[in-house]
């Protein structure tokens, strides 16, 4: 009776632990099954992973000059994919050394880095050591996002199981090395290499990979422009743990720890040379693929960069020297200096003035009796102690005339001259172009569409549709060629009042340039001298409406180029690349080509997409091969002893061209080519004004010798051979059947010929110009053309 009571007691305590067991064991089975249920539905709704086996990441648009210089790089991405075999061995271990040292040994998770990340954090009391796996990272990077959840935890490691099923160790660590973000819009090593030490990925030292290496963890935190510090001691431990592995030796550690690391200028590759040029290009890129253009690894050549940067510089020099003329128009701006000093605010105040090339944005801190001490944006203090030449005229009368006068506050341009001393400057408030294309194959060399891209993106000699002034009167003359009239034909250049009945609206008299008459003169003499009179009776003679319709073969546009006798003289718009292809049918015998810019597309592989092919057949024949030959002739003499004497500085006796200065001097050009270079170049203001006392000659003309010097310099003259069905009248080219008394006898006191002529054709005679009325009328109102 005393045992069973004895025996009570612990019978319930057995009892309850058994039930505890029993419930512990079955909340564990279940558990069990629930995690089992849990683990086979997110395996079985896993996303699939067959696709990395054809991974194509997004690869940016790339545009090289023909020499293979990278000028521009566009896309979100910046990526370079390389296959695991063309990644160094060297870059895989300083990799692996520091984010997965056993990743060839482990499955797709380390559990024994994982217990040893659990301690390490355990005892640190944070998140000292990370222990995801190369696997998991490539799970994590392509298919999860990085929300800290247990359940996105555990969702990567059955992934990476996946992964592991379907893919080799080496494919997993290309994916990686491929997709990881180092920074810079960088994406892969390959990329990284580029972007941080301008070098491919198979250059980099054992010091550069250990920086590269490190990067993963932290992009920003290890980024060695950024936190150069931080980024040399990750770069160290990398070094110490790549020696400890094995990987490099004793006497490579000691090389690469003292290694200087010498950054590229790379990193943002914002477009500098040929900028536009580059836009152009990624315009017509886009054009061609408007989807793909920044994701599928595009390579795009384009021009060669000697003509090109030959182009940029004269044209701003040119606009320089241009705006020179007119003086110094005074500081951009007068700002209130800080009481802590100028050179700690510097980039602030200066934010709204970007630099400009050579030309420094500059804070003035003090005026002294020869000298202007300023400021530069990165705070640098500078000492101006001499004056533009170009702009020094009026530099002590600013005040007089209205302009500020410099002080402290003022915000100047400064740049250093060939002495390191710096000189006082400014940009020029007028634009211009120059375009330069090879006549024969229609290949443009050269696009300068302004002074300064970064100012302003507008492209004038693609966009620009401006008034051509008399570098349009070449067109008026071989119309006339076509309509009975050649260069020994005599034309009276003596100034006469156009009537009603002749003009088609109001009486107008047009003048010459510095109102210089010479009486009756050849054609020839007419287009040497640039004589309005002479071409505005050519273009009444031959008729205004015939003029302007023959002008649309060269591609001008009828619209813009109404047919009212002030076409003559340039009254119409072209814009600079239209020039350059009609002039360019002058110099190749008669053929229309079209600009071509690209000269191939490749995709990121090497496989040609495009390539530019030659014309078939030269091109479009627009005038005649005896029609081109006679003008070519007649502007080679505009350069041997016309108006465009100063062509004559770039020592080519087939150098040929045509000046322009607009009504007004709003524009001035020089259109001309040489050796089969075509190339027109245009100055004027955005919102149009006069550009003074100038002319074409003055303005346009020394920027093109200068810079036909570089575009001509490998290539020879070019002789033109005499085409059948010319012959000689009077010591000049006539069209062999006007001898056979097939010329023109119009009728015309304003017109003489010594050839004995028939009956005029019909056509020919026409005197009033076809057109609307008004507008013809407006356009005699407005137009007072110069030279």
């Amino acid at each position: 009776m005393k045992q069973e009571q004895k025996g009570a007691p612990q019978s319930r305590l057995a009892r309850r632990l058994k039930f505890a067991l029993g419930l512990a064991l079955g909340l564990a089975l279940a558990a069990a099954l629930a995690l089992a249920y849990w683990v086979r539905q997110t395996w079985q709704q896993l996303p699939a992973v067959d696709s990395l086996a054809q991974y194509q990441p997004a690869q940016p648009l790339r545009i090289y000059s023909a020499e293979g210089t990278l000028l521009a790089e566009y896309g979100e991405e910046r990526r370079e994919f390389l296959p695991i075999a063309r990644i160094p061995l060297l870059m895989r271990q300083a990799l692996l050394a520091i984010e997965d040292a056993r990743f060839y040994e482990h499955g797709a998770v380390d559990f024994t880095g994982l217990l040893r990340a659990a301690l390490a954090n355990l005892v640190t009391g944070h998140h000292a050591q990370g222990a995801s796996t190369i696997t998991m990272q490539v799970a994590r990077d392509f298919f999860l996002t990085r929300d800290k959840t247990l359940q996105r935890k555990l969702t990567e490691i059955l992934l990476s199981y996946k992964l592991e099923q379907h893919y080799g160790k080496d494919k997993l660590l290309e994916l990686y090395m491929n997709q990881i973000y180092l920074g810079e819009r960088a994406y892969g090593f390959s990329a990284a290499s580029n972007i941080y030490f301008d070098k491919p990925l198979e250059e980099l030292s054992v010091a550069e990979a250990a920086m590269l290496a490190g990067l993963p963890k932290a992009p920003s935190a290890y980024n060695p422009v950024a936190n150069p510090l931080r980024a040399q001691l990750r770069q160290q431990y990398i070094l110490q743990r790549m020696l400890a592995l094995g990987y490099i030796t004793q006497p490579v550690y000691d090389k690469a720890v003292t290694e200087k690391l010498v950054l590229g200028s790379s990193r943002h590759p914002s477009v500098r040379a040929a900028a536009y040029t580059v836009e152009e290009v990624r315009q017509l890129v886009m054009l061609s693929y408007p989807d793909t253009a920044y994701t599928s690894g595009l390579d795009v050549t384009t021009i060669r960069m000697a003509p090109q940067l030959a182009a940029d510089k004269y044209l701003r020099a040119g606009l320089l020297d241009a705006q020179g003329r007119r003086g110094y128009r005074g500081p951009e701006a007068a700002l209130a200096l800080p009481a802590g000093g100028v050179a700690a605010q510097a980039r602030k105040l200066l934010s709204p003035y970007p630099d400009s090339g050579e030309l420094r944005a500059a804070v003035v801190s003090a005026v002294g009796p020869k000298h202007i001490d300023a400021v530069l944006r990165d705070g640098a203090p500078i000492r101006i102690e001499r004056v533009d030449p170009r702009i020094a005229a009026n530099l002590d009368k600013l005040p007089a005339s209205g302009r500020r006068a410099i002080a402290a506050g003022s915000v100047v341009r400064a740049y250093q001259d060939g002495g390191q001393r710096w000189m006082l400057g400014q940009l020029p408030e007028m634009e211009g172009a120059l375009i330069s294309l090879d006549a024969k194959s229609g290949d443009i060399l050269a696009v300068a569409g302004g002074f300064d891209f970064s100012r302003n993106h507008y492209n004038h000699a693609m966009q620009a549709y401006r008034q051509p002034g008399s570098s349009f009167k070449p067109f008026v003359y071989s119309a006339a060629l076509e309509k009975g009239y050649f260069p020994g034909t005599y034309v009276d250049d003596t100034q006469r009042l156009l009537r009603p009945s002749e003009t088609g609206a109001r009486p107008w008299r047009p003048r010459n340039y510095g109102n210089n008459y010479e009486g009756f003169i050849t054609v020839r003499r007419g287009l040497m001298r640039s004589k309005n009179i002479v071409a505005v009776s050519l273009m009444q003679a031959a008729g205004a409406g015939y003029v302007q319709q023959f002008s649309t073969r060269f591609g001008f546009e009828a619209g813009r180029n109404p047919a009212s006798l002030p076409l003559a003289l340039g009254a119409g718009a072209v814009t600079p690349l239209q020039l350059a292809q009609s002039y360019a049918a002058f110099a190749n015998g008669g053929y229309r080509l079209a600009p071509k810019l690209i000269k191939e597309i490749r995709d990121r592989s090497g496989k040609l997409l495009y390539r530019d092919a030659p014309a078939k057949d030269g091109g479009q024949r627009i005038i005649s091969a005896r029609n081109a030959y006679v003008m070519n002739s007649m502007l080679k003499d505009v350069v041997k002893g016309g108006t465009g004497r100063g062509a004559l500085a770039l020592g080519r006796a087939d150098a040929a061209g045509k000046t322009g200065t607009s009504n007004e001097a709003y524009d001035a050009w020089f259109a001309g080519y040489s050796s089969g270079v075509v190339s027109v170049v245009w100055l004027g203001y955005d919102q149009p004004k006069t550009l003074g006392a100038a002319t074409g000659g003055s303005l346009a003309l020394p920027i093109w010798s200068r810079y036909m010097q570089v575009a001509v310099g490998e290539r020879t003259e070019q002789d033109i051979a005499e085409p059948e069905g010319l012959a000689m009248a009077d010591g000049d080219f006539v069209y062999a059947e006007y001898l056979e008394h097939d010329c023109l006898d119009d009728g015309n006191a304003f017109i003489q010929s010594s050839l004995k002529c028939g009956a005029a054709p019909a056509e020919a005679v026409q005197q009033e110009p076809n057109g609307d009325a008004q507008e013809r009328e407006r356009i005699l109102q407005l137009f007072s053309p110069e030279e």
